[in-house]
């Protein structure tokens, strides 16, 4: 989409359509220069809709303050860099897109907009899911049972909680053994989760009951060599799984031979690799793409590189650095187009001496240079020479290319030919002159319109048929000297004027003393995209004067009638056909010879929503002298029985006698603007994330419920357990799959005819009309069932439930709701806790998967703390309350990445950030469940320093409650001694000399005293 008089060659335009990214162009004044189809598609716009639109109107108002700051920073010069804007899209849904806005420029190197290249960042949704918490998952000490056997590797895998079996599930690759026949005797979780199948569906079946025929078939010719050669094979493969997707599979097969040196089978351990393989075939087709359109572009591109990159700061002398940049600068690159452009071979082009002049020549350019240097990126137009002699202007685009340091590597050019643009823009102000000196030397007015009516140029031959002076009429708006204007028809007019290019109508002005003149304005577009109008006025008054002497009215009646927009009828004062124009034959059916003089009623036939007949209008309108208008329920039965919804209007035509001698009626379909209506109707009554109704259609839909049919009717509430703390957990899209999931649950348990709504954040309501109670218990049953045999990221989903029966309509449905209501309130505090103590034990079975290290440590710091707590002589709780809170203090760990808890450099400030909001993490989700939600303090606060330095509170001294502080002298106790594999550890001597060195700073100094002397010596 191009607008104003921004243009782009066809190449590139094609270019940017076909990118995956969001691009746009935006002038200074918030107006479209440039948008790409992936942002028309993205916001829904067509491409005549972004013609009527601006920045300012699809940008959310929150972001309005953030753009006026944007165009503020092009104007003064200054690249904006990374921004975050919420855009609103057509169908009214809010979204953030992110990206680079740099400055556009004209060709005089001056800003003229932007050049925004943006990604879909996030959607908003409703208020209650604008704020994101940060998430986590908890690591946590479980019993385990110890199992034993005589190492026999076949009975280990066939009791699934034997230490080897438990031993594969920690392992994060896919793991699997089968025996020499094929069957597969043992497998970890992590290869049951590829297949989607339990353990028990797996184990005992071979390839051809797990895969497709093809597959298997291929599996089973691998085994058959291994156990040919007894070779470990490694093969790739794509495998379908059993929910028809297909995985990218690294696989070792390995033979494996028992205690007795047979061998009894093959191991193999496999990786899913989707993800790197399909990667790595998008680079491939990026690269080739951009290979593309480097050599076939059509404006030059080059790439001047140096062989060592330079540092190009304030702390250089930036004038000698440029000298060295211009010399040693190398033509490293250049596409077809740069030999076209200057009629060189690439040859002569890469040895030329100063390849850096292909720029621009440093002495005559040395403002230029240092631009780009600064700002990284220029836009300008420099004069250069074809090696034919020819001179030439061209267009540059000019980009720093840096290193991973930030040292400057080299410059990208892009350059276009703009000889003829150059050249025709001093034609193009040669004859702008000239038409200047035509406008004001002309004998008929002339004065130019914006889209908004505004005078914006005006010649003296207007200005002496006016009465104005120039300063006068510019910014004045054309309707202010209009006599008896109707603004809506102006409008229509104008409307009419943008989309046909040109019109010629009379109409009378008023002058500044107040006198009243007749004109006759020709009015006319520059082009589709310039939404300016040009018009040329000739006084007509002693023409308007001759003509009242002559009976043309007649005749001006039927071209205006046959120029209409709309369709238009004219009756006789019988209400008989006399003129329709061709929308009237078009809706109607009918042509103008077989209309005239029938009656109106019989082309233009009316009836209602329920095919009753209308009054004729015509005649009604005569009648009543008065113009008849119907905008609702009224259908237009045409010659062959179609029937289209429209809106009419009806006015009496009178003589110059003031008789009346007929009517006019006009009439338009709305057949599409009444089904866009239905549409936003109907999405206002619809739940936009699970599709069911909404509590606005519950409200329509109980008014419209029939008395005699609808009782007894059953109201049932049903309430998702543990949504909050899903949505803490396991992040807002697992909390979306819940809901959507119940949604479903209660689509399929209910019949039609039935109501289904979702009312609130976690609440759904069912309405069943001629349901007792029995049927209702019966419903309830069949959602539970549902529910428990449904998962949710690992977690069954659970629902509260609670119904009322109401029997009659002499119940009020207030109270019978609240009674469902309160019957759901007394179903949730039953099973409530239950729920959310499972998602926490969830938590932390996943936690000891992701990061095993922690495990042990949390054991070793309980034990410690316990110890400690001891020889403080805390109470029985309190002893088990350290104890419980030690083994959960690092559960906000779940939420940074194994490289960052394993990283041995130095942690960067962001690193570090993360790292240290694992207690606030741990504070939220435990303060959630009844069982651990008095932990959740001494979570929070085990970082807290004894000098106030700690966080996140900054509290000190005996304000950190007591259990964190005997966490926060174990904890650093069992990390400095610890064994990991990501760092070494160090001996107790040592680590009770740094325990010393930071009691009083960083640990309660008594604490420490005790640890040492008390504890240490007994551990």
């Amino acid at each position: 989409m191009e607008k104003s008089n921004f243009s782009m060659d066809n190449l590139w335009n094609s270019i940017m359509d076909f990118s995956s990214s969001i691009i746009q162009s935006i002038d200074v004044k918030g107006e479209f220069l440039y948008t790409n189809q992936t942002w028309r598609d993205t916001l829904g716009y067509s491409d005549e809709e972004i013609l009527i639109k601006n920045i300012w109107t699809v940008l959310s108002k929150r972001s309005h303050p953030a753009y006026v700051k944007i165009i503020n920073m092009v104007i003064e010069g200054i690249e904006p860099g990374h921004q975050d804007l919420t855009y609103i899209k057509k169908n009214g849904d809010e979204i953030i897109l992110s990206g680079t806005i740099s400055i556009l420029k004209d060709e005089y190197g001056q800003p003229i907009g932007t050049t925004e290249f943006m990604k879909l960042s996030a959607y908003v949704d409703e208020p209650y899911n604008l704020k994101v918490p940060i998430h986590s998952l908890q690591d946590q000490t479980e019993y385990v049972r110890e199992y034993s056997y005589d190492g026999n590797m076949l009975l280990g895998l066939e009791d699934q909680d034997s230490p080897i079996n438990r031993f594969l599930d920690s392992i994060y690759d896919l793991v699997f053994f089968k025996d020499i026949h094929g069957v597969y005797r043992g497998c970890n979780s992590n290869f049951a989760a590829l297949l989607n199948l339990p353990k028990g569906k797996i184990l005992g079946r071979d390839d051809y009951d797990l895969y497709p025929k093809e597959v298997a078939d291929m599996f089973t010719s691998k085994d058959k060599q291994i156990l040919n050669d007894l070779t470990p094979r490694k093969n790739e493969e794509w495998v379908r799984k059993s929910d028809g997707t297909n995985s990218f599979i690294e696989t070792l097969k390995t033979p494996y031979w028992g205690p007795d040196n047979k061998l009894i089978g093959f191991l193999g351990i496999s990786r899913d690799i989707t993800e790197r393989k399909l990667a790595e075939e998008k680079l491939a087709e990026n690269e080739m793409w951009l290979n593309i359109y480097f050599t076939q572009s059509l404006s030059a591109k080059f790439f001047l590189m140096l062989d060592t990159p330079v540092i190009w700061d304030d702390s250089i002398d930036k004038k000698n650095t440029l000298k060295q940049i211009y010399e040693n600068l190398k033509m490293n690159r250049i596409n077809p187009a740069m030999t076209s452009l200057y009629g060189k071979s690439e040859e002569e082009i890469t040895a030329s001496e100063t390849p850096a002049a292909f720029f621009c020549d440093m002495h005559d350019g040395f403002k230029d240079w240092m631009e780009l240097l600064d700002r990284s990126h220029l836009n300008t137009v420099t004069k250069k020479q074809r090696a034919n002699g020819e001179f030439l202007y061209v267009s540059g685009d000019y980009t720093c290319l840096y290193d991973h340091d930030g040292l400057l590597m080299g410059i990208f050019g892009n350059q276009r030919d703009i000889t003829k643009e150059m050249l025709a823009e001093e034609e193009s102000k040669e004859r702008e002159l000239y038409l200047r000196t035509v406008l004001e030397t002309t004998r008929d007015g002339y004065f130019a319109m914006d889209e908004e009516l505004n005078i914006i140029d005006v010649n003296e031959a207007y200005c002496r048929m006016s009465g104005y002076t120039r300063d006068d009429l510019i910014g004045m708006n054309i309707n202010e000297h209009t006599v008896d204007n109707d603004k809506v028809s102006t409008m229509a007019r104008v409307n009419r004027i943008f989309k046909t290019g040109s019109e010629l109508f009379e109409t009378r002005h008023r002058r500044r003393d107040g006198t009243f003149y007749d004109v006759e304005i020709s009015v006319s577009t520059l082009a589709p995209s310039e939404m300016k109008l040009i018009c040329f006025v000739r006084d007509i008054t002693e023409r308007k004067q001759l003509e009242s002497y002559f009976l043309i009215e007649k005749d001006l009646f039927k071209n205006t009638i046959h120029s209409a927009a709309d369709a238009v009828i004219s009756t006789d004062a019988e209400g008989k056909v006399v003129i329709m124009n061709s929308m009237a034959e078009s809706m109607t059916g009918w042509t103008q010879d077989e209309a005239t003089d029938k009656r109106i009623e019989d082309v233009f036939n009316n009836v209602d929503g329920s095919g009753n007949q209308l009054q004729n209008v015509a005649l009604k309108s005569i009648a009543q002298n008065k113009t008849i208008e119907i905008t609702e329920d009224c259908l237009l039965s045409t010659k062959d029985n179609r029937k289209i919804f429209i809106e009419l209007s009806a006015a009496p035509i009178t003589g110059s006698e003031n008789d009346i001698i007929g009517a006019v009626v006009m009439f338009k379909d709305i057949t599409k603007r009444r089904e866009e209506m239905k549409n936003i109707e109907d999405l206002s009554f619809r739940d936009a994330l699970t599709g069911l109704n909404n509590r606005r259609y519950l409200d329509e839909a109980l008014t419209n419920l029939n008395n005699d049919l609808s009782y007894p009717l059953t109201i049932m509430v049903v309430d998702v357990n543990g949504l909050k703390l899903t949505n803490d957990a396991f992040g807002h899209t697992a909390g979306d799959a819940l809901l959507k999931a119940v949604a479903k649950i209660c689509r399929e348990v209910t019949r039609n005819g039935d109501i289904v709504c979702r009312t609130g954040g976690d609440e759904f309501v069912l309405i069943l009309p001629n349901s007792d109670r029995a049927q209702a218990k019966a419903l309830k049953d069949r959602i539970v069932s549902l529910a428990s045999k449904t998962n949710i990221d690992s977690l069954s989903v659970s629902l509260a439930i609670g119904y009322s029966v109401m029997r009659s309509a002499e119940e009020q449905f207030e109270d019978v709701f609240t009674e469902a209501d309160n019957n759901m309130y007394r179903n949730k505090l039953r099973y409530g806790k239950t729920v959310k103590k499972k998602t926490i034990d969830k938590l932390i079975n996943k936690l000891n998967r992701k990061h095993g290290d922690i495990c042990q440590h949390n054991r070793n710091v309980a034990r410690y703390s316990e110890a400690l707590a001891n020889a403080i002589n805390l109470s029985a709780k309190e002893i088990e309350d350290i104890r419980l809170a030690a083994s959960l203090h690092d559960i906000g760990k779940v939420m940074v990445s194994k490289d960052v808890l394993q990283k041995q450099e130095k942690l960067s400030d962001k690193e570090m950030n993360q790292i240290r909001k694992h207690s606030e993490i741990g504070y939220q989700l435990l303060k959630e469940v009844d069982d651990y939600k008095h932990l959740a303090e001494i979570v929070l606060s085990h970082h807290e320093w004894w000098n106030g330095l700690g966080y996140p509170r900054n509290l000190k001294e005996k304000q950190i409650p007591l259990l964190a502080r005997i966490i926060a002298v174990t904890d650093a106790y069992e990390t400095m001694i610890g064994k990991r594999n990501y760092k070494e550890s160090i001996g107790k001597d040592e680590a009770i000399k740094e325990l010393k060195a930071c009691a009083g700073t960083q640990f309660d100094p008594e604490l420490v005293e005790l640890f040492v002397n008390k504890v240490i010596p007994t551990l």
